[in-house]
């Protein structure tokens, strides 16, 4: 049975502040508690104070560039993205001085590079972010594609997040025989405002996501087909982009809505849908 809880396709919603300028890149480098030489890209819009920021983790055998239609219209709403090269991935692929990069097999590269350790870097991350100028150290977000969104789940807490977005969180075989059981606690913990996006014929991530689908501020969106990770990009970067305006920026602009005390909202906190969505990113009260 699918759950009642599902995320409605919602038009494309880009909302471009009259300040917005051409965001600005800097290139980072970080090393693990292991070693790894980590990189990735902290691309900051212009804007007048400090912004949040959204640490992407991409899926096993991609790279930092998979997240470029997310990251566009992040900075399109005035938030920063930290596009990372995950251990063994992209650029990331010396520990300790010596060569070492996944391979197109698993379960095996989880052995070599320790795909374990990741939510760990991505805590290290969080920590080098929150650091830089010009980002906003309380308004900090994670999203994933199936092994890093498995990641960025597991890090909620220690990376402080206030939203997470997973897409098709897979990847257990990293994470060892009580991996399910280490997400539910992880996700339970972090406490973020989290959306998670599946397909009915992506079995692991189904099996994942629907253990995810009652625990307090998560929201399920499950589609048919087998669509994947990056997959959801192509149709839904707009909706992932509201979603973390909504959790990332209207709620610290210290408004309120207006009818929030005469007429409250019909549907659930933790459901988002297409009307709810679109009527917070214009500042309305929800209907």
């Amino acid at each position: 049975m699918r759950t009642l809880r599902l995320l409605a396709p919602l038009a494309s919603l880009v909302l471009i502040p009259a300040w917005a300028a051409a965001p600005a890149s800097t290139e980072m480098a970080i090393t693990s508690a292991d070693g790894f030489a980590l990189k990735g890209t902290l691309t900051l819009p212009t804007a007048k104070g400090k912004v949040p920021v959204v640490i992407l983790a991409h899926q096993f055998g991609s790279n930092r560039s998979g997240w470029a239609p997310l990251a566009d219209r992040l900075a399109a709403r005035g938030i920063g993205t930290l596009a990372l090269d995950l251990r063994g991935h992209g650029t990331s692929t010396q520990k300790n001085g010596a060569p070492l990069a996944v391979t197109p097999n698993l379960p095996a590269s989880a052995k070599a590079v320790g795909l374990d350790q990741i939510p760990a870097d991505l805590a290290k991350a969080a920590t080098w972010l929150r650091k830089q100028p010009g980002v906003d150290g309380r308004r900090i977000g994670l999203a994933g594609a199936s092994l890093g969104a498995f990641s960025a789940l597991l890090a909620t807490h220690d990376v402080h997040a206030l939203a997470v977005l997973g897409l098709s969180p897979a990847g257990n075989v990293a994470f060892g025989d009580a991996a399910k059981e280490h997400l539910k606690h992880a996700v339970l913990k972090g406490r973020a405002s989290t959306l998670i996006l599946t397909s009915y014929g992506d079995k692991e991530s189904t099996e994942n996501a629907t253990s995810l689908k009652d625990l307090p501020g998560v929201t399920l969106s499950a589609v048919d087909g087998e669509a994947h990770g990056f997959d959801f990009l192509k149709d839904r970067a707009d909706l992932m982009a509201v979603f973390f305006g909504e959790y990332l920026t209207y709620h610290h602009t210290g408004k309120t809505y207006a009818a929030a005390a005469a007429k409250p909202a019909s549907t659930p906190k933790n459901v988002i849908n297409e009307q709810t969505l679109a009527e917070r990113a214009k500042g309305e009260a929800p209907k």
